[in-house]
């Protein structure tokens, strides 16, 4: 980088832009890149994206996730829309925002949605489920193909935990058929003193 070019650069980030959302004056160091918008910056500051991550459905957020990442491996079928999960249903919501054309920028309407009803307790185990996206731990909620050899289709997809879900691909039906009997009557020996010495 020439020095002129080093101050012409300077010289930018001092004049700084107004934030679409929050209307305030930031350095230009304060919006991150958008090479579809004309000035090469976003509309909005770091700050307002952040916050309107932040805020975003818990659900959405997730869906949006899984379907990037089955979308990306490429080789599952993913068609369902987020009313196809059992217990799920969304609601239509509009965002303003702004679009740009080749006659400059203009505040446009943006079709979105989020979810007013998504399952909060795994249905197999009855544990409740974490929505916080804070790791795939036993709790994190887990979208399971009822029929493994069909993609995340209409008709073959329900929510559970991580935890049932590898639970369920880790052990044959009659694997835990078997682990099911033992712990029923171990659980019945625990109750009746009576039968403890037997072990």
């Amino acid at each position: 980088m020439t020095a002129e070019e080093f101050i012409k650069q300077a010289h930018d980030q001092s004049k700084g832009k107004v934030c679409s959302k929050c209307k305030e004056h930031k350095l230009l160091s304060e919006f991150d890149k958008g090479i579809r918008h004309k000035d090469g910056l976003q509309y909005q500051c770091k700050s307002c994206i952040k916050e309107y991550k932040d805020n975003v459905c818990r659900f959405k957020k997730w869906f949006q996730n899984k379907k990037g990442r089955v979308k990306q491996k490429g080789n599952v079928e993913f068609t369902i829309l987020p009313t196809d999960i059992p217990g799920v249903k969304i609601r239509e919501v509009i965002t303003k925002g702004i679009g740009e054309n080749k006659y400059g920028s203009f505040n446009r309407k943006y079709k979105s949605w989020e979810a007013t009803e998504y399952p909060k307790v795994c249905t197999v185990l009855g544990i409740k489920l974490d929505w916080d996206m804070n790791g795939c731990n036993n709790n994190s909620p887990s979208l399971d193909r009822v029929n493994p050899k069909l993609g995340y289709i209409k008709g073959n997809v329900i929510m559970m935990s991580n935890l049932a879900n590898k639970m369920k691909n880790n052990a044959t039906p009659e694997e835990l058929k078997q682990f099911s009997e033992y712990h029923l009557s171990h659980q019945q020996l625990d109750t009746n003193p009576n039968q403890i010495g037997l072990f």
